[in-house]
């Protein structure tokens, strides 16, 4: 078996379409969003607008749990950044509801750091393409030695 083959293989059938569906998002958002001006942009009209902080806040956090219910795999590396992923949204969609009238989203520190954060964002979500256009599924007993 080759290495690159055991990297993308999984478990779970659904580890891969996850994989694509959240690696496209990722590449796309991130590669925009790595930029400081379009990040910047984006912090403070959501910080202006406690309508919108609320609905990016709650679909956010309604699309974190969503992969949760449906994805908590830690059997592979696709599925690990799958759910690693589903976390990371339901924890920033949860803090921005209950604490994003407070948090300073909208300082130049925060903005910076927002840009930088796309960054393995990218890379995540190429890995996740590749893996969900590449990645096979298999069994339990192929995973072992």
């Amino acid at each position: 078996r080759e290495p690159m083959s055991d990297l993308l293989a999984v478990q779970n059938p659904l580890t891969l379409r996850l994989a694509l569906f959240i690696g496209v998002y990722l590449v796309a958002a991130s590669s925009a969003l790595v930029r400081p001006s379009l990040a910047g942009a984006l912090l403070k009209s959501i910080k202006a607008s406690p309508g919108i902080m609320h609905a990016t806040a709650a679909l956010t956090t309604f699309v974190g749990l969503g992969l949760l219910v449906a994805h908590i795999d830690l059997s592979s590396a696709a599925a690990i950044l799958v759910t690693a992923t589903a976390i990371w949204w339901t924890l920033e969609g949860v803090a921005l509801l209950a604490l994003g009238h407070v948090l300073p989203i909208d300082t130049p520190f925060a903005i910076s750091n927002y840009a930088r954060s796309n960054i393995p964002a990218a890379i995540i979500g190429v890995f996740l393409i590749i893996a969900g256009l590449f990645g096979h599924a298999v069994s339990v007993t192929e995973l072992t030695p």
